[in-house]
């Protein structure tokens, strides 16, 4: 594979992770009524992105619309060992789709056999969380 479909295949896939929030990704399910997890699995990018799976868990819930804006899947569970999980505050503006999330700590974790795992989670470990994103993607 050539570097520059791997880089344009990881920018997919950042992407999707980054940009959950931004309408990148899709959600569902709840753990307890203090968390709200949403566990999907990115589409496109001819196949690079088969086999990762995002899972957010938010404080609050997210509306499926903005979740799924995107085209990902929504699946009950994530697949695969877990590559990482990072906890985050939103940061972000009192106006917008996305305000609700601003101030709020997310946990974004990636699973997957993919190889692109953990260049997702290099990603993720420097990404900013921006509530500016949701449903812009």
């Amino acid at each position: 594979m050539s570097t520059r479909i791997t880089a344009s295949a990881v920018a997919v896939i950042a992407c999707a992770a980054v940009l959950v929030l931004a309408g990148c990704g899709g959600g569902g399910g709840g753990s307890s009524a203090n968390s709200h997890t949403y566990v999907i699995t990115p589409t496109g990018s001819k196949g690079f992105t088969q086999g990762i799976y995002l899972t957010v868990v938010s404080p609050v819930p997210i509306p499926a619309k903005l979740l799924t804006s995107g085209g990902s899947k929504i699946v009950s569970e994530a697949k695969g060992p877990q590559a990482c999980s990072y906890t985050k505050t939103v940061q972000g503006t009192s106006h917008g789709p996305g305000a609700f999330l601003s101030g709020k700590q997310l946990t974004m974790k990636v699973n997957g056999t993919s190889p692109f795992t953990q260049l997702i989670c290099h990603s993720l470990k420097k990404a900013t969380f921006k509530a500016s994103d949701l449903g812009t993607g």
